[in-house]
């Protein structure tokens, strides 16, 4: 009798713990095992990890795809909702943060547009949003804001600085290739002699002083030489040219004055009008010695005249004998 028991009992044991296996169960509080522990299913949730409740997923094992997710079920081999940190980071292929990136690139990016300028490497990085740097910034190549740089710094659209420092020429306004003098346009300079250096500056346009212009060199004119005002050389007791001076129109020197309106003097091609010539020479001093005009006849010759002053009437000599001799 003992003998039957003891077979029917262990079959039944058999047949719960059969059973068992397919269907759900529940393990003690611990689980140990000092082997391997295997899991052999192909399933998107073979392994999960939750909170007590069973709401939250702590980390999801997915043996189809070969993923495994932490915080939620992964979309890619190993992925983190949430926070990550590790002491270090390395990957032998690129980086793709921001935007919820699903596709990766070539390059290295921070969001999710695609580039507009040609990255294709593994070095290269893309950044769709701002970037912040507190430090120093190094940049070994060329730079181009808004556009691709042709020189080493390149801005398209407008710059501004609070101060700007160069050691070497400025070229403005589609000046492609630089020259050794600074230039605002793109003509170059008729004067190579005298427009070649550092310090010299070719305006292929028009010039607008709206103050003071001081030149202490030279000043050659081409055109026109125009003004409103007054004239002045400085305020000297004196002035001359120490070269000649050329005019290729009328030279009207000092105003109209008195009924007649006479001028200092006046030259001209044209007629004259109600001006007359009057030419003021010699000085005040009793020592004066007078005035002498000095031109040449039809033969080329010089001829002289003075006026030689009388108790009544002054005499005018002219001769080719020098003035004053």
């Amino acid at each position: 009798m003992k003998k039957y028991f003891i077979v029917s009992l262990s079959v039944v044991l058999s047949l719960v713990l059969v059973g068992a296996a397919d269907a759900a169960s529940t393990i003690g509080t611990n689980m140990s095992t000092t082997g391997t522990f295997t899991q052999t299913v192909g399933s998107a949730t073979a392994a999960r990890f939750q909170n007590a409740a069973g709401t939250i997923n702590a980390l999801v094992v997915d043996t189809t795809n070969f993923r495994v997710g932490v915080g939620d079920a992964p979309s890619t081999t190993f992925e983190v909702q949430g926070t990550a940190s590790a002491a270090y980071f390395f990957t032998a292929n690129t980086i793709q943060a921001g935007g919820g990136i699903v596709a990766s690139v070539a390059y290295n990016r921070f969001g999710s547009t695609a580039t507009s300028r040609g990255l294709s490497a593994s070095n290269d990085v893309l950044i769709n949003g701002k970037l912040e740097v507190d430090g120093n910034a190094f940049f070994d190549g060329s730079v181009g804001v808004n556009k691709d740089p042709m020189t080493k710094f390149e801005v398209q659209g407008t710059a501004s600085a609070a101060y700007f420092f160069t050691q070497r020429t400025i070229q403005v306004a589609g000046a492609a290739a630089s020259v050794a003098y600074s230039r605002f346009g793109t003509g170059t300079t008729g004067h190579a002699g005298d427009i070649d250096a550092s310090n010299d500056v070719l305006i292929t346009g028009a010039l607008e002083v709206d103050g003071n212009a001081f030149l202490d060199g030279k000043a050659s004119v081409s055109g026109n030489f125009q003004m409103s005002g007054r004239f002045i050389a400085d305020t000297a007791a004196s002035h001359s040219f120490t070269g000649s001076l050329g005019v290729s129109s009328n030279l009207v020197v000092g105003t109209a004055s008195g009924s007649v309106g006479l001028y200092t003097a006046e030259f001209s091609d044209a007629a004259v009008g109600t001006a007359s010539f009057l030419f003021a020479g010699g000085g005040n001093s009793a020592s004066t010695r007078g005035t002498c005009f000095q031109l040449k006849d039809n033969t080329g010759k010089w001829v002289f005249m003075s006026i030689n002053g009388h108790a009544t009437t002054p005499t005018i000599n002219i001769g080719y004998v020098k003035c004053h001799q």
